[in-house]
């Protein structure tokens, strides 16, 4: 699942900013110092006078990359920040200061600066900038070995929240981190972790100088987790954070006020009308061009289908999309016609007799899945979605799943985030269910594309596809 950790700022933090945005500068200024140099003085026809006046708003391109790399949370110190959400954040924050660079000058000044100098910085300040967060992550990550730039954690209550917390920080993506102790846990102490005693939380916090403290209590301890937050309001130098006890799809959803009255929408999943537009232009752009260079591909498993066993190519199954239409998904035909299902739907187990020996691979590769592709060009289906069910398994789920009609506000998808973390076929329901809602509920193109990335890394090949 995609995690985002909690900011924290002691005297290593600090130490840290200090070193992201020197590095963050001297990337900037580099790429926009090698662009003016190699339009100016090595590509043909550069004009020579005009390099001072190009290399002179630098403070404009340095002011524009720092101000949006903090935009995108990237000076914030975190417990789990992965390299490929890094560089992400860093493209997106380079490309928006490209495009108001853009405007700026258009607008604002009147003399024409060279738009292949403006082009060339653009790239080198992604690639710089790339390189020298991985530099600096290399360095940090060195130094977290060593002992340096160290987050303790204090750990407040006790209960099933606070221990998936506790086993949380112990996954290889957390690094640089010390669990200093367990405060007011003696009615479920945690494994390995030393207990704390004193009479208040700012006694405690005073004597075990963490940076980050971690409040977590189950549902039936509510009055002791509020005293606690009350508690925890008290502290300022250090970061407090409350581990509510609510469905894990629920991440992403944000709280809001009526009235000063806090308020959590459960269903709130839209998408807007221009995100909407695009993800259609897209999935009908990328799944017209998939169909065109895979074409040889699909004539390929059209044939090896036709000779592995009688029956149709296309295997046509009714599904349910957006809105609880039901619409007809094609696939390669992975099974022998001549052998029944049986009354009851259910998914394909292992070493299910009706697959055949070439359906197997298609399953095994998702190969099987390319006609889909079709349903996509067609607006039935979209590239990234949750995964479409039958009518009625839809029928049974809606009365049994809470929250699984949810899945419903966006169309059916041909990969999703489900299924790039490994729960497709016969895995837990439940916890595909929490993927495709944590998917709705932090939609955005960029979520999509990423998807759509590790499909390709990882999402083809599944040891739990049958």
């Amino acid at each position: 699942m995609h995690e985002e950790g909690v900011s924290m700022m002691g005297y290593g933090s600090k130490r840290l900013l200090t070193l992201r945005v020197l590095g963050d500068s001297l990337a900037v200024i580099l790429a926009w110092y090698l662009a003016g140099i190699l339009r100016f003085y090595v590509i043909w026809g550069g004009v020579l006078p005009a390099l001072p006046s190009f290399l002179s708003l630098v403070w404009l391109v340095w002011v524009l990359n720092i101000f949006f790399i903090s935009q995108r949370g990237l000076y914030k110190e975190s417990l789990g920040q992965s390299w490929r959400k890094e560089t992400g954040d860093l493209f997106i924050a380079s490309s928006n200061a490209f495009l108001f660079l853009l405007a700026v000058l258009y607008f604002f000044y009147d003399n024409k600066f060279s738009r292949i100098a403006i082009g060339l910085y653009y790239l080198f300040a992604i690639v710089l900038l790339v390189f020298v967060r991985t530099v600096l992550a290399t360095y940090i990550s060195a130094s977290y070995r060593k002992g340096r730039f160290t987050r303790n954690i204090l750990l407040v209550g006790y209960g099933t929240r606070l221990e998936m917390y506790e086993e949380a920080l112990h996954s290889k993506e957390i690094k640089g981190i010390r669990v200093v102790g367990q405060y007011d846990g003696q009615a479920q102490p945690i494994k390995d972790i030393k207990p704390l005693e004193g009479e208040t939380l700012r006694a405690v916090v005073d004597a075990a100088k963490p940076d980050l403290v971690v409040i977590g209590y189950p549902s039936k301890a509510q009055e002791k987790q509020d005293a606690m937050i009350a508690q925890g309001l008290d502290l300022l130098t250090e970061r407090v954070v409350v581990l509510p006890v609510i469905p894990e799809s629920y991440a992403g959803t944000k709280i809001s006020d009526f009235k000063w009255i806090p308020q959590l929408a459960l269903n709130a999943a839209e998408i807007g009308v221009f995100e909407r537009m695009m993800k259609r232009l897209f999935d009908f752009v990328a799944s017209l061009i998939g169909i065109i260079l895979l074409s040889p591909v699909m004539l390929i498993l059209a044939i090896l289908v036709k000779l592995s066993s009688p029956g149709p190519v296309i295997f046509r199954q009714k599904r349910v999309t957006r809105d609880e239409k039901v619409f007809t998904m094609y696939k390669f035909r992975t099974m022998r016609s001549d052998i029944p299902e049986g009354a009851k739907a259910r998914w394909t187990v292992e070493d299910d007799p009706r697959v055949t020996r070439i359906g197997a691979l298609m399953r095994k590769t998702s190969l099987d899945e390319l006609p889909q592709l079709f349903n996509v060009l067609g607006g039935s289906m979209s590239l990234v979605g949750p995964r479409p069910e039958r009518p009625e398994l839809v029928e049974e789920f809606n009365t049994t799943i809470p929250g699984y009609r949810l899945r419903h506000r966006f169309k059916a998808g041909v990969s999703g985030w489900a299924q790039v973390n490994g729960w497709r076929g016969n895995t837990s329901l439940e916890r595909r269910i929490e993927f495709d809602l944590y998917y709705i509920r932090n939609f955005s193109l960029l979520f999509d594309l990423k998807i759509i990335l590790f499909t390709f890394v990882r999402g083809f090949i599944n040891e739990n596809a049958y």
